[in-house]
């Protein structure tokens, strides 16, 4: 049986490019909307949602318009009109890593960065000779709530995280099967320059009137062509950069996802540059950079999972994309059966004839109502005049 209303579904997922929500799509056990909407949306809800089931959760898919900050805030408002029962919502999709010499292991293609926060590092003053992001109280963005901090932290013990990983890697496994484009793109090309190593036309490969070789006061500066073109074609891999701990990644091939959970970087301007991407990893510690996190973190209920891209620098290409929101979409399935809201009740529905009738999520607010018009079928209760 399908849920009754809107207000029996606890968990959004929100999805700001259309291969990450198709990932998500694919990674659902039930589709309520095959056949249209069932469930509709509140007057002035300017959302496009797809609804179904994952695990013993109602979801909602919401789909947002377009990328940034402003238009996931517009998305999260949304979701707050129409599905008033949201209890969580999981920002799902891809990003930069921040490729920073850490304790814990590397971070590589494919990884999952999962916030236990977000810092919006372009929120802040510009002076003459540098940029100082706002940190006030009133200026941050706050913590999670107590049961998603206390999630985050169970999951940060050892073996509840290769349990959340070993679910991780059978529910990729079942999503790959569905979309052949999430396949593991290879290890060779998954490749970490320096972070001042530039993404520009060198040697053979530059033209005679190139901005990459005539601005030779401006080391970074690079040309339209070039910035467009692969690194294989600029000859970019001759630098490639293998730390001790990247080596340690690769030792026995293909890593497989590894959940990274830490402090995201948001904001509404795609971060392109390996030099300004060590700059404010460093100073705020962040371990990744995306560009929706702090527009739904302020309205909702927020855990952003998201897959690691590219390393957030010049030679960021499109690669990885799909196999990236492939490992997001999958983890956020496997963080889905820890989450145990207490508002939502798994029961079997007891009605004449329906003895194999399988388990029904109904939240604690829909059954009151069932309990309340069974009671008043019964003469246990006055009927509302209003509603005679």
């Amino acid at each position: 049986m399908l849920p009754e209303t809107r207000d029996d579904f606890e968990v959004a997922i929100i999805c700001a490019l259309p291969l990450e929500a198709a990932a998500v799509l694919d990674s659902f056990d039930e589709r309520y909307d095959k056949n249209g909407s069932k469930y509709g949306k509140q007057e002035g809800d300017t959302n496009t949602y797809s609804t179904g089931r994952i695990g013993r959760h109602n979801v909602v898919l919401a789909h947002m318009p377009g990328m940034g900050i402003s238009s996931a805030a517009g998305v999260a408002s949304n979701i707050q009109l129409s599905f008033k029962g949201t209890r969580l919502a999981l920002l799902v999709g891809v990003c930069g890593g921040a490729p920073l010499e850490r304790p814990t292991p590397a971070i590589v293609l494919g990884d999952v960065i999962v916030s236990n926060s977000v810092v919006e590092f372009d929120f802040g003053r510009q002076y003459p000779d540098r940029f100082e992001r706002k940190t006030s109280l009133d200026d941050t963005l706050g913590r999670p709530n107590p049961e998603i901090r206390g999630l985050l932290s169970m999951l940060k013990i050892e073996t509840m995280r290769e349990e959340l990983e070993e679910t991780i890697l059978q529910n990729l496994a079942k999503l790959q099967e569905k979309r052949y484009t999430a396949k593991y793109p290879g290890v060779d090309h998954d490749r970490l320059f320096p972070a001042s190593y530039q993404h520009i036309h060198r040697g053979e490969t530059a033209l005679q009137d190139c901005r990459c070789v005539s601005s030779q006061s401006n080391s970074n500066a690079s040309c339209s062509e070039a910035l467009e073109s692969s690194c294989d074609t600029l000859g970019c891999i001759v630098d490639v950069l293998d730390s001790p701990s990247r080596q340690l990644r690769f030792a026995s091939g293909a890593p497989t996802p590894f959940v990274h959970i830490g402090t995201i970087g948001s904001a509404s301007t795609v971060m392109k540059s390996g030099e300004h991407r060590d700059f404010i990893a460093r100073k705020d510690n962040i371990i990744a950079f995306e560009m929706e996190g702090a527009g739904v973190w302020d309205n909702l209920p927020c855990v952003v999972i998201k897959g690691v891209c590219d390393y957030a620098d010049s030679h960021k290409n499109k690669i990885w994309q799909d196999y990236a929101a492939a490992t997001a979409a999958s983890t956020a399935k496997a963080f889905l059966d820890y989450w145990t809201s207490s508002s939502t009740i798994y029961i079997q529905e007891a009605l004449p004839g329906n003895g194999g009738a399988r388990p029904v999520l109904k939240t604690t607010s829909a059954l009151r109502m069932k309990l309340a018009a069974h009671r008043v079928r019964k003469g246990r209760m006055p009927r509302c005049p209003l509603c005679a």
